[in-house]
């Protein structure tokens, strides 16, 4: 009789769902079921080249359980030799970790049954990933409040551990805040008084007490009516004792000759710590706190490493994180817009992408150019272009140091700016010749997105989340690094400490710990939302990928599917995207340093894109080449870096697109992301060929960020008076600041174009490790062109190896079997006959 026939099961693009039960068209082997008659099971024949697609329902393969062997998976999928009776059924199921979701669908492991993969998206079951990375990042927040609790409300005799306003407001030799603590609330400029008392010229100071510095009401100066005279500033003086002037030391004097009680000789020490009133000297504002002299010996003397305005003005600087973020803020929506603007610009324009790409290059090399050039004028006070004080006004380093330390510090900037100039024009020439490859895997990203809007809400979102999380880290940074002790014994005599009018606050060494700590984390905190963005573009990519293409071999629009994948990546694997944060951000650094030394620095066929101008291109990359060696030892070197089995390769974003299709944990998707892209040679080649339009946007956004949030600070009356309550003492800080942040920003919305083209190659890798009789029908166009249409076309037509491909009637063995299954059934009717 013929077997009752069976609904075929849908098939994902993970492989096909389980159906039990004998197929039709088959009426099985002798003895075995089908139309004998007898019991058992029956079995379909084993065709290993009919592939079915995903979830298509009029596809061939309903299954790849050895109940149902017609499984679309290959044993070169899973690496492994062919064995078994030499026809190539058992090598489909040897992918345990594949089978686990697919194969064994409806079957039961322990106590609950094991589900079948997504049909509707080709991907495994959801299930939580890495909960145990969850447990301690909760563990890590949680001792971070309270330790963050305890530093802010401890105190020490009396005096509290950390107070934020330390750091915007300078200390007098009593360690009281200027313009803040009783007694000086009316004073909040600090001043350096002479060292010695006795000079009455105003005009002539020699040295300064830099020990001992006083509160003042205004800065004096020699002309105007802000002139302190010698009545008004009153100055603390040195430790003095009976020894000569001016050197004021404390020495022992002989009081008893000795003899009494055993001693051999008796000491009768005295010193004494007072205030004057001193003679002041010509001095003006810097950063808005100190009034230093305009002398340039002394006011070297104050702003060196070693002196009062040394460490400690960077020190102070971190007080500038209190009221700066409404201008942090406009910061970061220029990053968010001209992010935006750049991705748009490089989507639209499809084949022009690469010259919005050598544009910016460009439009950067030249602005360090004129950066450099204008740091380089420092040898000429701005001469003959700009007025001398016109020029010290420009110039950040002369508003900071002193004219020596500016000019030294100018060269150095300049010769940096000139480098990187340099570089930009060096990487555009690299880029210049791989425009048509990364052109068409931006044209195959941006018609992804185009099918998924919704992708486009995913970085203004994170950016917004991004900022609020650096504004509470900074924040509490400057707790951590306000924290001090205060020192009343300052006065050393004969080795013993005592105390006197002086006191001294000192930052509490020990807090480094937990400001290491601290910074690590927020690092991982800030990198968890890019984790997160990228692990929706992953999720996006795979179903955007297994999604069949209508019947002008079009891919349909996907509605809500960032959001979708948003609420997976929070309920499901925020374990591994908290795990992969943690280390992703730190080998980043090294693999941009290999690929810049490979890829970036000039070599002798380097093209701009200009005749004219390659001639000046060849002897400079050939200098490169004889001193960093050739590109393809280059190349060499940082592969090395770049292999699949290099630690540095596998901690990347590519994890997440394993996690995303298998919902493995991070380690071993770490690990089975890069095998599956080294499997296939084209796909190994383009992964990250976008990365010049990730590493320009990157600059891109960041540069527009730094000089929106500097200028604004610098020029801006609110934040450049001194008497407000919101200025800003360290605009420069906040600005690099600023730049770190709208790079970190700039990075989640190219991530758009350039993870998308990963991902998408990803999924063509899979996609033809598991299911390749599949391939035509998903793979996108652009992708589809740029690996080679005629390899795909090779993909759909049946193809015949030596073992594990062929049919199965083909094979010896199969008749073998046959044969021994019909004498076997002879001897049994023979003996029934008996």
């Amino acid at each position: 009789m013929q077997g009752p026939s069976f609904s075929r099961a849908p098939l994902s693009a993970n492989g096909p769902t389980y159906v039990s039960g004998p197929q039709p068209g088959y009426t099985g082997y002798p003895g075995t079921g089908g139309h004998t008659g007898l019991p058992g099971p029956a079995y379909a024949p084993v065709h290993s080249d009919q592939y079915g697609p995903p979830y298509e329902g009029s596809s061939p393969g309903t299954g790849g359980s050895p109940g149902n062997p017609e499984s679309p998976y290959s044993p070169d999928s899973l690496g492994g030799s062919p064995s078994g009776d030499g026809s190539g059924a058992e090598d489909q199921f040897m992918d345990k970790d594949y089978t686990e979701y697919t194969e064994a669908a409806g079957k039961t492991g322990g106590s609950s049954p094991i589900q079948k993969v997504d049909p509707a998206s080709g991907v495994s079951v959801r299930r939580p990933t890495d909960l145990v990375c969850v447990l301690i990042s909760l563990v890590y927040l949680f001792g971070m409040l309270i330790f963050l609790a305890i530093v802010k409300n401890a105190s020490i005799d009396g005096r509290a551990y950390s107070d934020v306003r330390r750091l915007s407001h300078g200390m007098d030799y009593q360690a009281r805040l200027c313009g803040v603590d009783d007694g000086v609330q009316e004073r909040p400029f600090v001043f350096w008084c002479r060292d010695d008392p006795a000079q009455k010229d105003f005009s002539i100071a020699t040295t300064l007490n830099l020990k001992h510095p006083v509160c003042v009401e205004e800065c004096p100066r020699q002309s105007g009516p802000s002139q302190l005279g010698p009545s008004q500033v009153e100055c603390m003086m040195r430790p003095q004792g009976q020894g000569p002037a001016p050197e004021y030391a404390i020495q022992p004097v002989p009081n008893i000759p000795g003899g009494q009680f055993g001693n051999k000789e008796n000491f009768f020490l005295m010193f004494r710590e007072e205030t004057v009133y001193a003679t002041t000297y010509d001095s003006q504002l810097l950063s808005g706190r100190y009034c230093v002299p305009t002398n340039e010996t002394l006011k070297a003397d104050v702003l060196a490493f070693s002196g009062p305005l040394g460490l400690e003005r960077l020190h102070k600087g971190f007080g500038s994180f209190k009221d700066c973020w409404l201008v942090m803020f406009f910061s970061v929506v220029v990053a968010v817009v001209v992010s935006l603007v750049y991705i748009f610009l490089l989507g639209s324009l499809k084949d022009a992408g690469n010259v919005v790409v050598c544009g910016c290059l460009i439009a950067v090399s030249i602005f360090l150019l004129l950066v450099a050039i204008l740091l380089f004028m420092s040898a000429t006070y701005g001469s003959p272009i700009f007025s001398r004080e016109r020029y010290m006004d420009l110039n950040i380093f002369f508003k900071r140091v002193s004219e020596g330390q500016a000019l030294i510090a100018s060269m150095v900037c300049g010769c940096i700016c000139l480098l990187l100039s340099f570089g930009s024009l060096s990487f555009f020439t690299n880029v210049n010749g791989h425009e048509t490859k990364m052109e068409t895997l931006i044209e195959a990203s941006w018609s992804a997105l185009m099918h998924m809007k919704s992708l486009f809400f995913i970085p203004p979102i994170l950016a917004i989340c991004k900022f609020f999380m650096m504004w509470l880290l900074c924040y509490n940074f400057m707790t951590l690094v306000s924290v001090g002790m205060y020192d009343d014994y300052r006065i050393v005599v004969e080795g013993e400490l005592f105390a006197g009018m002086s006191k001294n606050f000192y930052f509490d060494p020990m807090m480094w710990w937990g400001i290491v700590v601290y910074v690590f984390g927020g690092l991982w905190l800030l990198e968890i939302f890019t984790s997160l963005g990228q692990f929706v573009i992953s999720w996006c990519a795979v179903i955007y990928y297994f999604t069949s293409k209508d019947e002008d071999n079009e891919k349909v629009d996907i509605r809500s599917v960032a959001w979708k994948g948003l609420r997976i990546a929070l309920l499901y694997h925020a374990g591994s995207i908290m795990l992969g944060a943690s280390g992703i951000w730190l080998f980043r650094i090294p693999r941009m340093i290999a690929w810049i030394w490979s890829e970036s620095l000039p070599h002798k066929d380097s093209n701009c894109g200009l005749a004219s101008l390659n001639c000046c291109w060849e002897p400079i990359g050939r200098c490169f080449d004889a001193c960093a060696g050739s590109k393809s030892d280059r190349k060499k070197a940082a592969g090395k870096w770049q292999s699949g089995d290099s630690l540095l390769q596998q901690w990347s974003k590519d994890a997440y697109q394993d996690v995303t299709i298998r919902t493995t944990h991070f380690f071993p998707a770490k690990e089975k992301a890069q095998k599956f892209i080294q499997s296939q040679s084209k796909v190994s080649k383009l992964t990250g060929e976008c990365r010049p339009c990730t590493f320009i946007g990157v600059l891109a956004g960041g540069i527009a960020g730094f000089v929106v949030c500097y200028c604004t600070l610098s020029f801006g009356s609110i934040y450049n008076d001194p008497s407000k309550s919101g200025f800003i003492m360290d605009p420069l800080m906040v600005a690099f600041v600023a730049f770190f942040l709208c790079c970190h920003i700039a990075y989640d919305f190219c991530a758009l174009l350039d993870h998308m083209a990963d991902s998408l190659l990803y999924c063509f890798a899979y996609n033809k490790k598991f299911n390749k009789k599949t391939v035509d029908r998903f793979v996108p166009e652009e992708i589809q062109d740029l690996i080679g249409g005629e390899e795909i076309e090779k993909l759909t037509k049946p193809q015949h190896s030596w073992t594990g491909k062929a049919q199965p009637d083909m094979f010896v063995s199969t008749w073998s079997k046959k044969i021994h299954h019909t004498f076997h059934q002879w001897t049994q009717a023979g003996h029934a006959e008996h």
